[in-house]
């Protein structure tokens, strides 16, 4: 681990709440991981699904940032923002009033780039102001449309927790198909709805919160062998991972996807949608399978089930290969050494 001798303010627009209680639990577990440097962290501490809270979070957020970083005694060097647009407004704002030489480091974790093509006038006058970038996979920074001169692939990591992940034959495995994430239409949801008919003789579990956790819920009184078990902890889902023979991730947007590299990390081929967090991981037939999201959804549905179909063909020897190489790809994206990475960028934006 390098040893870096300036004083680091890490910024999220992400927090958790309610209906999604670990929301930046990645960006809380770098902190954690980066608690020798004793870095500042700020991050959306007020959250919720209600009205007043979508109306008034940010300035509230911002308020919050001036009262506890603009107004506080200790000065920063380098501002390390998580998902960059609108969270570069606080940056700025403290490059303005406390620290105008402090250096700027933005991850861009997606929507923060795929929601803004063509970027705006703002948002090309903000990004001219960071000294460094990092993305969350290659095919993020491909979408990125504007200079990045000092710039890097760099995921947010898993948890140190999947090191010690225990490698489980298939025979000795409990459930046949799981997915964790968020429960909404982009990480489709409607799709493994659609597909339960098809399963009816897996044991199918599913770990989340979000606004389609009701018709979830739902289909698993129809489906008995359906179990919608909601949000876990780390420790939690590594056991869910562990007992898992396959993980699905049907998104239809991804910029990386952490719940498959903690699945792999855990010894659990994937099977998933074509996305840029996919295509970053899996390599089709080798550690998971990736199925193509042309055409209408039937067409993807039909390509799903018979990916599915498919990976419960497999014979014992090749889904213990699947098994060696699932765990290889993934831990290189274990927290120790991404933040082993994550201070050698803090070390070259100073130097």
């Amino acid at each position: 681990m390098h040893t870096i001798n300036s004083n680091i303010l890490i910024i999220s627009n992400m927090g958790p709440k309610p209906s999604s209680p670990f929301q930046g639990k990645f960006v809380h577990n770098q902190v954690w991981a980066l608690a020798a440097l004793h870095p500042g962290y700020h991050y959306m501490r007020w959250h919720s699904d209600s009205l007043l809270n979508k109306a008034l979070k940010y300035p509230v957020f911002l308020l919050d940032f001036v009262w506890r970083y603009i107004l506080s005694r200790r000065r920063f060097d380098i501002v390390h923002v998580h998902f960059f647009y609108p969270t570069i407004w606080l940056a700025l704002l403290y490059k303005a009033l406390r620290n105008p030489r402090v250096k700027i480091v933005v991850t861009c974790h997606g929507s923060d780039i795929y929601k803004y093509q063509p970027p705006g006038k703002l948002y090309r006058w903000c990004a001219a102001k960071v000294d460094s970038w990092i993305f969350a996979s290659q095919a993020l920074a491909q979408h990125f449309s504007l200079p990045a001169l000092r710039a890097q692939v760099l995921t947010a990591g898993i948890s140190e927790v999947y090191r010690q992940a225990e490698r489980v034959s298939w025979q000795d495995k409990t459930i046949d198909v799981l997915y964790v994430g968020s429960l909404d239409h982009n990480k489709g949801m409607d799709r493994l709805l659609a597909l339960l008919p098809y399963l009816k003789d897996k044991k199918v579990v599913i770990a989340g919160a979000g606004p389609w956790r009701d018709k979830l819920q739902l289909a698993a009184r129809q489906f008995p062998n359906v179990l919608v078990v909601g949000p876990k902890d780390s420790a939690a889902l590594k056991t869910l991972y562990q007992q898992a023979r396959c993980f699905i991730s049907f998104s239809r947007h991804e910029a990386f996807g952490l719940v498959m590299a903690e699945a792999m990390a855990c010894y659990t081929p994937v099977i998933a949608t074509h996305t840029d967090g996919s295509v970053e991981q899996i390599q089709s037939g080798v550690n998971g399978l990736l199925v193509s999201q042309q055409g209408d959804e039937a067409q993807v549905n039909g390509r799903l089930a018979q990916a599915l179909a498919d990976f419960f063909q497999l014979s014992s020897m090749h889904y213990s290969q699947w098994q060696t190489h699932s765990r290889a790809s993934a831990e290189q994206y274990l927290l120790g050494e991404v933040v082993n990475e994550l201070q050698s960028v803090y070390q070259r934006v100073m130097s």
